[in-house]
């Protein structure tokens, strides 16, 4: 009878071991496979680093404020914004790869799409621009506009504006005439000497123009139906592992930046004057702008700017919609 108990016992010593064993084989191969699962998780993806330009003007005003404010860190982005001096220069940085992202309008923004492969991710406020006729002019309507010459560059947003503006005013096409002043200082100062009779202005110098005398005739609330200013990217960004995550980071950043400018437009009026670098007789009466949240921008507006590309031999081809947004 001991000889069979200490058999038994024996037993069942060996197969409480064989358990055991089993038991700790198991537990390291999950604890592998979890390992697995963690290193290919998507929100281990690291943020890219991004690189945005824009112009001396308050359509980024919601990115300085994210910047003041620590949101771009809080969302763990590295963002370097680089401000330039003309179009011509944040276009051509765009071109060579020495920038990620460019707060442009929408004629640039096909542009881009169309030779170099960009889309816009958000919309970022409404028209860059408007029209005012000079004080000496005694035009006070855009029908007084018909066989005019109005100050403008081209080809640009501005030109589609005046274009837009005139035609839906009612004045004939053969009746629009433009003259080309690429210069924006040199517009204003012509606009207030009278040298041209009207012209288009971004709303800095609109503003600055109005408190001169100068007469609106296409404001702010009109010219918003028209088009609107956006953020593009270029391909060769948005197509790396981890960009859409970092757009939107990015555009949340963003969207908090709006809430606080909305909220308190007059707290970062310190911020615009200097980042937009503002005119000194601006600098404590601009009107700082309401900004929409971020979304993707009005397919009609990019589809009627497409459209009178086209018309005006801009671009060779129509772009569809779904070429000129951006889908994460």
């Amino acid at each position: 009878m001991k000889r069979v108990d200490k058999a038994l016992l024996i037993g069942m010593v060996m197969v409480a071991l064989a358990i055991g064993l089993a038991g700790c084989g198991g537990t390291e191969s999950s604890s592998e496979r979890a390992g697995d699962v963690e290193t290919t998780d998507s929100s281990s993806i690291a943020l890219l680093p991004v690189k945005v330009g824009t112009l001396a003007t308050d359509d980024l005003l919601p990115l300085w404020v994210a910047q003041q404010e620590g949101f771009l860190t809080q969302a763990g982005l590295d963002v370097e914004i680089i401000t330039f001096q003309s179009p011509m220069e944040s276009r051509a940085a765009m071109t060579a790869g020495e920038i990620d992202g460019l707060m442009t309008d929408m004629v640039v923004a096909a542009q881009l799409t169309a030779s170099e492969g960009a889309r816009a991710v958000t919309v970022m406020q409404t028209a860059p621009a408007g029209i005012l006729a000079s004080p000496k002019s005694n035009i006070t309507s855009l029908e007084g506009l018909a066989q005019v010459p109005i100050g403008i560059s081209s080809p640009t947003v501005m030109e589609f504006i005046a274009d837009k503006a005139l035609s839906d005013a009612g004045v004939a096409d053969e009746a629009i005439a433009f003259e080309i002043i690429e210069k924006l200082p040199v517009r204003l100062e012509m606009l207030m000497s009278n040298q041209v009779q009207a012209a288009v202005l971004p709303w800095t110098l609109f503003q600055l123009a109005q408190q001169q005398g100068a007469v609106p005739l296409l404001d702010e609330a009109k010219a918003a139906e028209y088009t609107s200013t956006v953020l593009v990217f270029r391909d060769g960004f948005l197509t790396q592992a981890g960009a859409g995550e970092t757009i939107a980071a990015l555009l949340g950043a963003w969207g908090r930046g709006v809430e606080s400018i909305n909220a308190n437009p007059d707290s970062f009026r310190t911020l615009l004057v200097e980042k937009a670098n503002l005119p000194e007789p601006l600098k404590e009466t601009y009107r700082i702008r309401t900004y929409p949240q971020t979304g993707t921008p009005p397919k009609a507006q990019f589809e009627a700017v497409v459209d009178w590309m086209v018309k005006k031999g801009y671009l060779d081809r129509a772009l569809a919609f779904e070429d000129l947004v951006y889908q994460p």
